[in-house]
């Protein structure tokens, strides 16, 4: 009996189907134009100096771009580099990638664990090649329908592959913006305004570099832990400066 292969055999199982999200006109949020205009400047002139250079950041190929996400997710960039290369190298594109037994793909993915992702990816390898030709789509609406692919996902691909000016929110994102902007409340039950932000913030045909600035000034400057405020180019308008590492919080808002 001739061997089915992975992508026939989840077809059969499982036949694709569109995913349709229920998208909303962002809702008007307190944003000062003239902090809008500074953070804007101020974090684009802070990336041209301080900006990561990173691999999958000399690409536009969409299939290079979901790889790197997809391994971004839940890992550190330093151990996501050799891997991005051996992956690529292995699987250079979505037919390579389909083409190839699911247990082959996470052998390769090892040691980056949450083994569900190499899956999740090999599964859109799949869908990409059976329905698109091998060309990852740039529609909001057809990137969510594939499985393995949430809304930052699909705003990383169309923003970094296809240069739209898409939002992201990812934890560095959120943090930042939080801070920036708003400082009262929990973050994580305020991810709805969070989206807004990142809609509102970018600047009109910057959405590469603005969502590539804001994540990297996330990670190196308005850290989690222990934020870089002294060398801060938004202390000026951030409303959780200075910030008080004890309580997570700005130091003003201590009575």
């Amino acid at each position: 009996m001739p061997m089915v292969k992975d992508c026939e055999r989840m077809a059969r199982r499982t036949p694709p189907k569109p995913r349709h999200s229920k998208r909303r006109s962002p809702k008007p949020i307190s944003l000062n134009a003239s902090a809008k205009r500074r953070f804007q400047q101020r974090l684009l002139k802070w990336y041209q100096e301080h900006g990561r250079d990173l691999p999958w950041r000399r690409t536009s190929n969409p299939y290079h771009i979901l790889v790197s996400e997809v391994m971004l997710q839940q890992t550190q960039v330093d151990r996501v580099i050799p891997k991005y290369h051996e992956f690529l190298e292995r699987y250079p594109s979505f037919e390579d990638l389909a083409e190839a037994p699911v247990a082959d793909v996470k052998k390769t993915w090892y040691p980056l664990g949450y083994n569900i992702r190499p899956e999740r990816l090999h599964g859109i390898a799949c869908e990409t090649v059976e329905r698109y030709g091998g060309k990852l789509p740039n529609d909001a609406e057809e990137l969510l329908s594939f499985k393995g692919i949430g809304r930052y996902t699909a705003g990383a691909i169309r923003s970094f592959a296809f240069n739209e000016d898409a939002p992201i929110l990812d934890t560095n994102v959120i943090r930042v913006l939080h801070r920036v902007f708003v400082a009262d409340g929990d973050p994580k039950t305020q991810k709805a305004m969070m989206w807004d932000y990142s809609e509102a913030l970018i600047p009109h045909g910057k959405g590469y570099d603005f969502n590539q600035a804001i994540m990297d000034f996330g990670a190196l400057v308005c850290t989690a832990r222990d934020p870089y405020c002294l060398l801060c180019p938004m202390k000026s308008f951030c409303k959780t400066y200075p910030f008080d590492t004890t309580t997570g919080g700005s130091l003003t808002d201590i009575s």
